[in-house]
Formats: C-alpha cells, sequence, structure tokens
C-alpha cells in the first residue's frame, strides 16, 4: 500500500480508530474498578462489562441497516456520539444500577462505529491494499490496548474516576470531530425497492455458505482470541503467581503480537489471506492444548508468547475476509450480519469457558476450545476459498451462492 493511501487515511479513520481502541481499553480496565469501589462485588462487575457484548450483538444488524440506509459516515458518528455521552455518564453516575443501561449504550455504539469504519474501507481502499490497510487498524487497536489500560488506571489513581471517565468521553468526542470534519459520506444516497427485511433475508440466503464456513471461521477465531485473555490469568493464578507477573507476561505477549500487522497484511495483500489465517489459527490451536502443562513463570510465557504470534499472524483477519466477501449491493447488510457472527464468537467465548471451568475443569475447557480451534482450522483449509483472488474478480457476488 503506498504512503498516500496511509496519508488519505491517517486523519479520518486511523487517528480516531487509535483514540477509540485506547479508550475502549481503558474502560475495560475503569468500569469494573468503579463497580467494586461503589461496593458492587465481582459478579455485577462481569456482568456490566457483560452488557457491551450484548450491546453489540442487539445492534450489529441494525448498524448494518443504518449504513445502507443513511451512510458509512452517519453510522461512525452516531457510534461515537454514543461512545461519548457514556463516558460522560460514568463521570457523573453513581448508582451501580444507573451504570447498566450506559454499558448496553457504549456496545450499540461499539457496533455502529465499528461496521460504519469497515464499510467505509471496504469502499474506500482497493482489494489488494485491504490487508495491509486493515491490518493497521488491528494493529493501532493492539496498541491501544497498551496505552488505554495505563492512562486510565492513572487517572483513575491521582486523579478520581470522574476524570478518568470524563477522558475516555473526550477521546471519543475528538474522534467524531475528526470523522466529522474529514470523512466523505459513502453510499448515502442508494435507492432501495425492497424493504430492508426483504433485503436482510436475501443477503442471508444468498451467501447462506460464505456465513456457514468462512463465518464459522471468524466466529472459531474470535473465541479463541477471548480464550487466550481468560486462560493467561486463569492458569497463572493457579501455578501461584501474583498479577504483577501476570500482567508481565500478557504485556510481552501483546508486544509481539502488535509488532506483526504490517508484515501480516503485506503477505495477505501479496499471496493471499490463506498465507497467515491458516497458521494463524494452528498455532492457536495448538498453544491453547498446551496450557494444561503450565507448571510456572517460563512455560506460561512460552504459551503466551506462542499465543501472540498467533494474534499477531491474524491481525484485521476478520475485517479483512468481511470486507473481501461482501457484495456491492446490500454490502451494509452483509456486514452487518458478518459482525454479528464474529461478535458471536468474541462475547460468547468467555461465557462458555466459564461454563466448562465450573462443569469439568480448567484443563478440560483449554483442551475444548483447542479442539474447536482444530475444528475452525478444518473449515479454513477445506471449505474457504482464498478470497484474496475472489474479491479481485469484478462480477458482484451479490446473488452468488458460491462465494466464501
Amino acid at each position: 500500500m503506498n504512503t498516500a493511501t496511509y496519508r488519505r487515511l491517517l486523519i479520518p479513520i486511523y487517528l480516531p480508530s487509535f483514540l477509540l481502541a485506547a479508550s475502549q481499553q481503558a474502560l475495560l480496565i475503569l468500569v469494573p474498578l468503579y463497580v467494586l469501589d461503589l461496593g458492587g462485588g465481582a459478579a455485577f462487575a462481569a456482568f456490566v462489562m457483560g452488557l457491551r457484548g450484548l450491546g453489540m450483538l442487539l445492534f450489529d444488524v441494525p448498524a448494518g441497516v443504518l449504513v445502507s440506509r443513511f451512510g458509512d459516515k452517519p453510522s461512525m458518528m452516531g457510534g461515537l456520539l454514543c461512545m461519548t455521552l457514556t463516558g460522560v455518564a460514568f463521570a457523573l453516575v453513581e448508582n451501580l444500577w444507573l451504570l447498566t443501561p450506559f454499558a448496553i449504550l457504549y456496545g450499540v455504539g461499539t457496533a455502529s462505529w465499528m461496521l460504519g469504519r469497515l464499510s467505509y474501507m471496504t469502499d474506500a481502499v482497493e482489494s489488494d491494499e485491504r490487508g495491509r490497510a486493515l491490518a493497521s487498524i488491528g494493529g493501532l487497536m493492539r496498541l491501544g490496548s497498551f496505552v488505554g489500560p495505563a492512562l486510565g488506571g492513572a487517572a483513575a489513581e491521582f486523579m478520581g474516576y470522574t476524570v478518568a471517565f470524563l477522558g475516555t468521553g473526550v477521546a471519543s468526542a475528538v474522534a467524531a470531530l475528526l470523522v466529522w470534519a474529514f470523512t466523505h459520506n459513502l453510499h448515502s444516497d442508494r435507492i432501495r425497492t425492497d424493504s430492508y427485511l426483504t433485503q436482510l433475508t436475501r443477503i442471508i440466503i444468498s451467501h447462506r455458505r460464505s456465513f456457514a464456513t468462512a463465518g464459522g471461521f471468524a466466529l472459531g477465531i474470535q473465541l479463541l482470541r477471548s480464550g487466550r485473555q481468560l486462560f493467561i490469568p486463569l492458569f497463572g493464578t493457579a501455578a501461584g503467581m501474583d498479577a504483577a507477573v501476570i500482567g508481565g507476561i500478557y504485556s510481552l505477549s501483546s508486544a509481539l503480537d502488535m509488532s506483526l500487522f504490517y508484515p501480516v497484511g503485506l503477505v495477505m495483500d501479496r499471496w493471499g489471506r490463506k498465507w497467515m489465517s491458516v497458521p494463524s489459527m494452528a498455532l492457536f490451536a495448538i498453544s491453547l492444548s498446551l496450557f494444561p502443562l503450565v507448571t510456572g513463570f517460563y512455560s506460561l510465557l512460552g504459551i503466551a508468547l506462542l499465543l501472540g504470534l498467533a494474534n499477531g499472524l491474524s491481525a484485521g483477519i476478520v475485517m479483512i475476509l468481511g470486507a473481501d466477501l461482501a457484495p456491492r449491493k446490500l454490502r451494509a447488510e452483509f456486514l452487518g450480519v458478518w459482525r454479528l457472527i464474529g461478535d458471536l464468537g468474541w462475547t460468547g467465548g468467555p461465557l462458555l469457558i466459564g461454563l466448562l471451568v465450573e462443569a469439568a475443569s480448567m484443563t478440560a475447557a483449554a483442551l475444548a476450545v483447542a479442539g474447536i480451534g482444530f475444528l475452525g482450522l478444518g473449515v479454513l483449509v477445506f471449505l474457504v476459498d482464498e478470497t484474496l483472488h475472489s474479491s479481485k474478480a469484478g462480477p458482484d457476488p451479490a446473488n452468488d451462492q458460491s462465494t466464501n
């Protein structure tokens, strides 16, 4: 991807994406701590955080409809304004139950922002540059996971939760101003002859094989990513390590993860998406199956680094596949369903893992999730076509049931 494309996307997309990634990651730390500070328990803190995922699931498909009706820019703006409002509300609200609707609103805003951004990038970037462009967003999200929690935690410790939450709201507001000032509204004048429900039904039927195969892979890799976040602290604690040591291990894993986004995007643009997604899925499954062997610092560090490598090799892959597979007609509706499938894996993963741990053991849970990874690997290798070539083919696949 040439430097002109990066410059063109820097202010309208990349800078807002970094601001949102940092503020979102800060909230993942701040909200549970704030709930505990207000007197709530750990279960209620987890419940509030889970409501964000619920908001995303509820709004993924409606966000696609809104993008189709109003365009990419209004969808991004609406999402950013929801997140801004949530940051301000968290700063002002001191009642535990009043936090819950704003947690849902934040999930709604996240779905709207991410769907609008993905639709915008699908139109704004050629298919042979899409891997690098979207992998760069994945890299910025990983960078935000470094900066956000540190800044948010420091702000809460030295200036209080009110200032910390206002900071997340300001970040969202600045992102909204950048999007408003520097992006064009793509797809704002589409003519629709059928109802949105009819169009949504048509896209699901026409692309049912894509959703079942490539979508199954997307769901699986999102579930494995959520497993990485949970199993590192769970097995580290079981091995007798404290929070500081586990946090250091996770940071090293994330550093390796973050360093790979550009070369991974380059490979996917030159040789194909499966060149990176296949080894990523295989490494995820193998690494998760090794968790029962954790006995101390070095064994956990080794597995965490393997997981960081696995996640880095798949930087942006869910967005890239969705952009490749989306038809020019009914694109937003397709992407809404696509994001719903991926978010089911991301938000449902912790619930599944928790149930497995409760019903059996951490070892059984890790091996079960690894098994899902091997199943997803088989689907990817044998049932999902290489989308780089199909995305360059030209014809609109809106009614092509064989599209993968």
